[in-house]
């Protein structure tokens, strides 16, 4: 394991109001952003290998969606809209608390953040 890091080694998404859209996106909004926590643990990863930043960062997208609720449908438009953005904040919050170069770096070659 890579112990050159002084860090926590669980990092916790919290999700509250994320975004404020006004009134008519309140209730949408509420549905996807419940003000759940999960913590993800990476404890066990070594976080200076591809595999493990690899894992690292398949558990976190995992965590996201469990804290987001399940997605609605994509015919369901505002609320779907929600849960993308409750989704995403999850993850980019999550990235930036474990604070390494390498799931940075993976994190920004994911085809979604491509700008």
């Amino acid at each position: 394991m890579n112990t050159k890091h002084n860090r926590f080694n669980v990092i916790t998404l919290t999700l509250t109001s994320l975004l404020g859209f006004g009134a008519a996106m309140a209730a949408a909004e509420a549905d996807a952003a419940t003000g759940s926590n999960v913590a993800v643990s990476y404890r066990d990863l070594d976080l200076s290998r591809p595999t493990d930043v690899r894992t690292l960062y398949k558990r976190i997208e995992n965590a996201a969606a469990s804290a987001c609720l399940e997605a609605p449908p994509a015919a369901d438009l505002s609320r779907h809209l929600a849960w993308e953005r409750c989704y995403s904040a999850a993850l980019d919050s999550a990235v930036m608390q474990v604070r390494s170069p390498e799931l940075l770096a993976l994190y920004r070659s994911q085809p979604s953040r491509e700008s």
